[in-house]
């Protein structure tokens, strides 16, 4: 398995419940597909460096995963799908 960092960004005006919601269900995916999570930081609502979809600020998500390819390709196709998902980025930790 190999260690991999990901980013996603959330639309801020979603409820609490709703956020804490899509973070289950991505954390839920991670693990059906063999993936485990290492580490979770939600860093609460930040001003994006520029407008994305006509939002100004996002609820940023950090998440440290041990997984393979096929978790992170199934991971970034949810992500695309998924409408309160303003951006995201997978990236692999040496």
């Amino acid at each position: 398995m190999r260690l991999y960092e990901t980013t996603y960004i959330l639309d801020p005006d979603m409820e609490d419940e709703e956020l804490t919601q899509i973070q289950e269900k991505f954390s839920n995916l991670i693990a059906k597909t063999g993936g485990e999570i290492v580490n979770v930081d939600n860093w609460g609502k930040r001003r994006l460096a520029y407008e994305v979809e006509g939002k100004t600020e996002g609820v940023y998500i950090v998440m440290r995963i041990n997984s393979e390819e096929p978790t992170q390709n199934v991971l970034k196709r949810n992500f695309n799908i998924n409408d309160k998902v303003l951006k995201s980025l997978i990236i692999r930790l040496n």
